[in-house]
């Protein structure tokens, strides 16, 4: 960590106080190098300290390819704002034919259950909490103000950010990939989320045998799903409105569940839209301009979450399992699994640290408890 800060400290020094400066950092998180790129702005910080937006990649992608793209680091020079570029680490993944491909991936539920087995995906959540505190150790930032958006394998993982870290964004803003089940757990406070898909974006079209979704309520018969597990996570009615344009067809979210506090969802279509994170050159549309109007309209109330304890989040290996399960730390616990449908299928006192043979289960999605003194702590566990 103090080798990062130097680094970055060095490129302050060396930086021209007027002009925009990119900055390359790698520091050691969880035993293993981590890198990403930070851009910032020209002239003098704003009052109160940056904000920050946060930009993950896609499957394949790293930091450079979404610097280079994204739109983000132009806007961040405009409004003043820092933008940083994470790259995610390689691991085996199954791809839709079986077969087994090295590429690069942020850890959430869809991630995990593709996994080869033999593997470990280190904790990306850990990774952006420690970029921040190091990010703060150097400039002054608003704590206020903390953003992320994704695209694809990126997009999911913001939305588990929204969840697991919706003590410190602000709001996120997920582009055509989606939150998976295993990552929808209760979040400390309802986050706001803007998320936009194309109408011809071939993941949702391909299984379907459509050309394209059309922008009429056909999207939300084929969206539905998607929509009603950010709604149900963040405690939203069901109640929305649909504003519609001539390239775009949103579904507005904003009647909270009885006793939830209130918060937004826009769910956005777009026309003629492929798989892409829309910059202005590859589609009329800037995400980047878009999601910034969106997330400077929205920021962190930091007394909403004084005295809120983040959710606890269980870390587990090998994740998917077969035979037998770890669970990380240290100290005596009991474990328990249990089906979707809320039947435990599995108990046993164990120790962190060491394995726990597990018995013959059916391959699928369980829920993983452990209950230590004070609240249990829970996470799923796919089973092969």
């Amino acid at each position: 960590m103090r080798s990062a800060i130097l680094l970055i400290l060095a490129f302050v020094c060396a930086a021209s106080a007027g002009a925009q400066t990119r900055h390359d950092i790698t520091m050691t998180v969880d035993s293993v190098p981590r890198q990403f790129i930070l851009s910032k702005p020209g002239g003098t910080p704003p009052a109160g300290g940056y904000p920050i937006v946060f930009m993950f990649h896609g499957t394949s992608g790293d930091g450079e390819k979404f610097y280079n793209i994204s739109g983000w680091k132009e806007v961040g020079q405009a409004e003043n704002f820092l933008t940083v570029f994470p790259s995610s680490l390689e691991y085996r993944f199954y791809d839709d034919s079986g077969k087994t491909t090295r590429t690069t991936k942020w850890k959430n539920a869809e991630a995990e259950e593709i996994l080869v087995p033999g593997q470990y995906m280190k904790d990306d959540v850990h990774f952006v909490r420690t970029m921040i505190d190091t990010i703060a150790s150097v400039f002054p930032i608003d704590r206020s103000r903390i953003y992320a958006s994704g695209f694809s394998n990126g997009g999911c993982f913001v939305s588990k950010l929204a969840v697991d870290m919706s003590d410190v964004f602000a709001a996120i803003a997920p582009a055509s990939g989606p939150m998976f089940p295993g990552d929808s757990a209760k979040p400390a406070r309802n986050i706001p989320l803007s998320f936009i898909i194309g109408n011809k974006d071939d993941r949702v079209t391909t299984p379907l045998g459509w050309p394209e979704v059309p922008l009429n309520d056909s999207a939300l018969g084929v969206f539905g799903g998607m929509m009603r597990r950010y709604v149900g996570t963040f405690g939203l009615s069901e109640v929305y409105t649909e504003i519609p344009t001539p390239i775009t067809l949103t579904y507005r979210f904003v009647t909270p569940q009885p006793g939830a506090s209130a918060t937004e969802f826009n769910f956005t279509v777009i026309k003629d839209m492929t798989h892409m994170y829309p910059n202005g050159t590859n589609y009329p549309i800037s995400a980047a301009q878009q999601f910034w109007t969106f997330f400077k309209r929205n920021p962190l109330v930091l007394t909403d979450v004084r005295d809120v304890p983040a959710p606890q989040r269980l870390s587990v290996y090998p994740n998917p399992a077969s035979d037998w399960l770890v669970v990380e730390g240290s100290g005596d616990i009991t474990l328990n699994l249990y089906s979707l449908l809320g039947q435990r299928v599995f108990s046993t006192r164990a120790a962190r640290g060491e394995s726990v043979r597990l018995p013959q289960l059916a391959r699928g999605m369980y829920r993983a408890e452990v209950q230590e003194t004070g609240p249990a702590s829970s996470t799923i566990v796919f089973i092969r």
